[in-house]
Formats: C-alpha cells, sequence, structure tokens
C-alpha cells in the first residue's frame, strides 16, 4: 500500500510518498511539497492505477512518446549506470536511426519489425567516406544497440513488444586478428624517439593493457604495488584485475617513480592514439593501432606458450574464455594440431 509521511525540519510543508510504481511494480520514494491532503489523493490514485493495471482495466503502456524524446530519456539514464565508450556506440546508431526516414517525428509505439529492417537494409548499401560499403559487423553492431534500446523500452513499459522481434540479421564477416610480429616490435621500438612513450608502449606490450588502462585517471601510483610485483587496472564497467609486473615493467615504473612523476604516465588517451600512429607509420608499420599492442600481449603468450588460454583470458580481462578463445582462434588451433600430429611418431600405423 502507498503511504504518506511527513517530513520534519522543512520550511515548506514536505511529504514522503512510498508506493509501488504502477508499471514496473517496484518500490518508490517521492517527495511532496503542499498539504496532507494533496499528497495522500496523489498516494491513492498511484495505488489504484497499479490495480487497474494489475487487473486489466488499463493498459500497461505508459503513455505514448515520440522517438526523439524517448532516446534522450534513454542516454540520459543510461549514462548513470554504463561506461562512456558504450554510451558514445548506442548513440551512433541511434542518431542514425532518428535521421532515416524522419524516424525521430513518428511515436515509439508505432513501430514495427518492417521499419527496423529498412534501417537495416539501409545500412547495408550505406557508403563509408572512402566510398567502400559499411561491413556487415558494423551493421550488426546497430542491430544490437537497437535491440538495447527498445528491450529498455519494454521494461520501462513503453511499449508492450520490441519490434526488433523477426528482423534478419546479415553474416558477420570473419574478424582479422592483427598482432605485431617480433621484427615489427623491434621496429616499433626502434623509431621512437620519446623516452617515456617508449616506456609506455613497452608496458602495454608486457601487461596487456587497454589503451585507457595506463594513463590517468585510471592509472595511478596507488595502482601499482611494488611488494607483490603486480599492477591494479581497471577495466570496462569499473572492473578491476591484477597483472603481474614482470622485470621489465618493474624497472620502468620504479625509474619514473624516482623521477617525482605525477602518475607513471601522464599522456592523454587521444594523444597517445594519434602519437603511436605517426610512430607506425615511420616504421612502414600497417593495419595497426593502440589495441594491437593489446592483441600482441594475448599472441606471444600463446606462442611462446607461456600461459593456457584461460590464464590470458584473466591477464585480459574478457568477460569469458570464448572471447579470448575468438580472437586467437588461428594461433589456437595451430598449437593444437601441432602436439597432436605428434601423436604419429607415437602411435605407428602398420
Amino acid at each position: 500500500m502507498a503511504s504518506v509521511r511527513k517530513i520534519p525540519g522543512c520550511k515548506i510543508e514536505t511529504y514522503r510518498i512510498d508506493f509501488r510504481d504502477p508499471f514496473t511494480n517496484q518500490r518508490k520514494i517521492r517527495r511532496f511539497k503542499g498539504p496532507k491532503s494533496a499528497a495522500k489523493a496523489i498516494a491513492q490514485e498511484l495505488e489504484l492505477k497499479r490495480y487497474r493495471i494489475k487487473y486489466g482495466i488499463e493498459s500497461p503502456v505508459r503513455n505514448v512518446v515520440f522517438l526523439e524524446e524517448f532516446v534522450e530519456y534513454f542516454e540520459s539514464n543510461s549514462k548513470k549506470y554504463k561506461d562512456e565508450k558504450s554510451v558514445i556506440r548506442e548513440m551512433a546508431t541511434l542518431k542514425t536511426f532518428l535521421s532515416f526516414k524522419q524516424y525521430k517525428l513518428r511515436k515509439l509505439n508505432t513501430f514495427h519489425t518492417v521499419d527496423i529492417q529498412n534501417f537495416v537494409d539501409f545500412r547495408l548499401n550505406s557508403k563509408k567516406r572512402n566510398g567502400d560499403k559499411l561491413s556487415p559487423n558494423t551493421v550488426l553492431l546497430d542491430i544490437r544497440n537497437l535491440r538495447v534500446f527498445f528491450t529498455y523500452a519494454v521494461k520501462n513499459q513503453y511499449i508492450e513488444r520490441s519490434p526488433m522481434i523477426g528482423v534478419k540479421s546479415p553474416k558477420a564477416r570473419p574478424k582479422e586478428i592483427r598482432f605485431l610480429t617480433e621484427l615489427e616490435i623491434k621496429e616499433l621500438l626502434a623509431v621512437i624517439d620519446n623516452s617515456d612513450f617508449k616506456n609506455l608502449i613497452i608496458c602495454y606490450l608486457n601487461t596487456g593493457a587497454r589503451r585507457e588502462e595506463l594513463l590517468p585517471p585510471l592509472f595511478t601510483w596507488e595502482s601499482i604495488d611494488f611488494e607483490n610485483k603486480e599492477i591494479r587496472l581497471k577495466g570496462k564497467q569499473d572492473k578491476t584485475r591484477s597483472v603481474p609486473m614482470n622485470t621489465s615493467v618493474e624497472h620502468i615504473l620504479k625509474k619514473h617513480k624516482g623521477m617525482n612523476y605525477e602518475f607513471p604516465f601522464s599522456f592523454k588517451t587521444d594523444f597517445v592514439s594519434h602519437k603511436l600512429a605517426d610512430y607506425y607509420k615511420i616504421a612502414e608499420i600497417k593495419d595497426a593501432n593502440v589495441h594491437v599492442l593489446r592483441k600482441t600481449f594475448g599472441s606471444l603468450l600463446i606462442q611462446k606458450k607461456l600461459a593456457d588460454i584461460f590464464m590470458i583470458s584473466k591477464l585480459l580481462g574478457h568477460s569469458s574464455v570464448r572471447v579470448t578463445e575468438s580472437h586467437y582462434v588461428d594461433l589456437l588451433k595451430e598449437n593444437v594440431e601441432k602436439p597432436v600430429e605428434g601423436l604419429t611418431d607415437v602411435i605407428l600405423i602398420e
């Protein structure tokens, strides 16, 4: 039952209304400034609305909203519990969706599977700035983002059924995993003329850290445990993992500590990306970025047989071993085939 209690100490008469949301049935609390009679009337109406929806007298769907309006609501709420990169990716899709056939002027509850399919077909035939068509993987990301968006709308009782049901997805194109060879590593390090930047690149290669994980504000001196020779990295969704600090990383970090640096590495994320791109160009290394350093860390552990797939998954902070396997499937296949083939020398065919 909804309840009303006066909040003491307020200059204006204020009441706390404790109720169950008529649409989600979740317990909520709201403040109301005004007379007690009005607060009680609001509480009673909320309670009656919950029962009308419960017994089918009233539709469980909220008041109709326009797509553009709900996108703004979705964005503001996503920023409260999602990491910045996820919000940016989802909003990139939704902004394109809004501009397609003036969808932004339509009401949220008017969308059907055919509308989403039309958008998907449009994206599959769209071109990038260089004239190439968008890859199926990019369109699959759009579909995933739209599914998250419309599922959120259903969950919060703005629509009864997601228009994503029945949408046909394109076939994913296998991703070619790029990592540096040992020769490319030597060539890259040879052209980097900034010692602090070179030290950062060496640490990426020795820890498998994501770009921002070794930079401020995420990575500070408090992130380093010299006594136990490990560093703590804060990854996606603020998940923290510990990575052993090998001799190379320990030497670099102790050197920077002795030089009284404010942070172990004081570069900005965008600077690191652009500067590394310049060094790749000088070293004539193609199709590589900061993330390739992380992939190289994992690939070297596999090729040198220094760790199994479970340990590599843990070191990289992947959500599951399956993600790690998908990244290194070719290397893993090679490592499995060689020892199995070696059995032919043991089990002879007469």
